[in-house]
């Protein structure tokens, strides 16, 4: 929705604050000197907002802003605008956070280092027009950004998505740490978490992020020094030679120059990405994949035509559908079934099939292994999604079901979250589970990744445990350390499986499913035959088709 603007005033051009500190910034970096580092007064109704670069800033005081605002920063910003509190476009002026979900108002909402951030990014391209979502807290602890219930992060996200239908989120600024300079130690870690979490949340995973250091810290800021070298695609701000009016807070000429410093950063880092072709990912040509996850209307009529069309746009040679309890993806009936069968013989050897029971349906293993044998005979290859609803991972209910798929000889893949096959940390009900039926071979999805740790050692420990690729959460883990990554792609080669978890729901969202699911993997730069194994080499394996199968 846009917000209709009235016409402003013209406004006096006054020298401009920056100019008067001209000389001491030039210590830390190149000004121009040119007389368009200022407030920039629109003059007449501005151009309803669209195609913006969008900011998010977030973080705590010095991101919220407590300097004082010069009258040289008063007024509209050309070129620039703020998302306000019905999450609407109107120019930007200071101060920049007043319309924070989290804020604390008053004189705590000054000026910040979005203001010279905007003045400086508006500079390199006069052709530019930007948006700003300022959502920041004083006093917050990065841990409040995290967690089972991270309301600080919930508010800026939730506005950084509405904004988002006027433009595309190009960046993040992040200022932070004063309230955890008392505990350091886990401060990188935490970040890391928080850019995955961000990246994923907003389909990608290179978006630039900029963290600042603050100030009187050396324990935090190295920290935060150490971000470039430990996440693809950030930059930090140093804080040297930036000054306070008290302890912690950056004072006027410190906030300018310190938002200078973060569009420097930011435009080196877009500069890296465009020189990569961040913007447009593609699949790679030289294979054809094998999607081991896939979710479809298998019964209704065209619902395997649909995956067919989505296969040839993605450069899959083949999947396998995983039913769920919706209707026209799971059949309920003989008359279901019959249609469902006949869509399946269509694109034998193209589309193949997974089978469920829900734990609930079936009393002992016995009647499970009569339902299992004769999907079997029908073309089912594999059991999945398992969901058990409301139970432990090793519920004697589930236990049913290990046991009657490693009777008949079925995969399992298995779905693990907050309600479903629930685990501890530690994940020692999934290894219970691998060690009773060693014959039946599993494969994990879901938050299993989560404990990516437990996770690596497990598919070391246990020859019959596979895992696969498929999710956000897959590359949410993965993307907070991409040279783990890489090993732990290349330990684990022969029980990774290619997936990508899409369903009727997302068919078509292209660049989501690329940048997750072929862009990620590929930058991790494997070696030939690993990308091989995990696109589709294990699949042949773990499913018994040769590559000379005839289709």
């Amino acid at each position: 929705m846009i917000l209709k603007h009235s016409r402003y005033r013209n406004i006096p051009m006054h020298r401009t604050l920056a100019h008067a500190f001209l000389g001491c910034a030039c210590l830390f970096l190149t000004l121009p000197v040119s007389a368009h580092i200022h407030t920039q007064v629109t003059t007449g109704d501005p151009s309803p907002p669209e195609n913006l670069h969008i900011y998010l800033l977030i973080g705590q005081s010095n991101m919220s802003g407590r300097a004082a605002v010069p009258e040289s920063a008063a007024g509209v910003i050309d070129r620039c605008f703020l998302l306000n509190d019905k999450n609407q476009w109107e120019p930007a002026k200071n101060p920049l956070n007043r319309y924070s979900t989290i804020g604390k108002g008053g004189n705590a909402q000054r000026l910040g280092p979005g203001y010279g951030f905007a003045l400086k990014m508006l500079e390199e391209n006069k052709n530019l027009t930007i948006g700003l979502i300022v959502n920041a807290r004083g006093g917050s602890k990065i841990q409040q950004w995290l967690g089972e219930k991270p309301t600080h992060y919930w508010g800026a996200r939730k506005r950084t998505r509405i904004a988002s239908q006027s433009g595309t989120l190009k960046g993040v600024l992040w200022h932070q740490g004063e309230s955890n300079s008392d505990a350091p130690d886990d401060y990188l870690n935490s970040l890391k978490t928080l850019i995955s979490n961000i990246r994923s949340d907003f389909g990608n995973t290179n978006l630039p992020f900029v963290a600042g250091q603050i100030h009187n810290s050396p324990a935090i800021n190295e920290q935060i020094a150490k971000l470039p070298d430990a996440i693809h695609r950030t930059a930090f701000v140093s804080s040297k030679g930036l000054t306070t009016t008290d302890r912690w807070h950056f004072d006027t000429k410190s906030q300018l120059l310190l938002g200078a410093r973060y569009a420097e950063q930011m435009i080196a880092l877009q500069k890296k990405a465009k020189d990569a072709n961040d913007d447009q990912p593609q699949p790679p040509a030289d294979i054809k994949f094998i999607d081991t996850h896939v979710h479809a209307m298998a019964v209704k009529d065209g619902g395997l035509d649909a995956v067919a069309q989505w296969m040839a746009e993605r450069n899959i040679d083949r999947c396998i559908v995983s039913p769920l309890n919706h209707k026209g993806s799971r059949a309920w009936t003989e008359e279901e079934r019959t249609k469902m069968l006949a869509h399946y013989a269509k694109y034998k050897g193209k589309i193949d099939r997974m089978c469920i029971i829900d734990p609930d349906e079936v009393k002992t293993v016995a009647e499970a292994v009569v339902i299992l044998k004769r999907e079997i005979k029908e073309g089912a290859i594999a059991f999945g999604e398992h969901y058990g609803k409301g139970l432990v991972f090793d519920d004697p209910q589930n236990l049913r079901l290990y046991e009657a798929c490693e009777k008949v000889g079925l995969p399992v893949m298995f779905h693990i979250d907050q309600n479903k096959n629930m685990v501890e940390k530690g994940m020692k009900r999934v290894d219970r589970v691998l060690e009773m039926y060693p014959k039946c071979k599993v494969i994990a999805h879901a938050y299993w990744w989560r404990q990516l740790k437990e996770g690596d050692r497990q598919l070391q420990e246990h020859p019959n445990l596979y895992a696969d690729l498929s999710g956000h959460v897959v590359v949410t883990v993965l993307n907070r350390d991409r040279k783990f990554a890489r090993e732990f792609c290349i330990r684990n080669q022969d029980k990774l499986l290619f997936g990508t978890d899409e369903g009727w729901w997302s068919f078509g969202k292209k660049q989501k499913q690329m940048n997750q699911h072929y862009t990620f993997f590929e930058e991790l730069d494997l070696p030939d035959a690993v990308r091989y194994k995990i696109y589709r080499g294990n699949a042949e394996k773990l499913f018994g088709w040769g590559k000379n199968e005839k289709k």
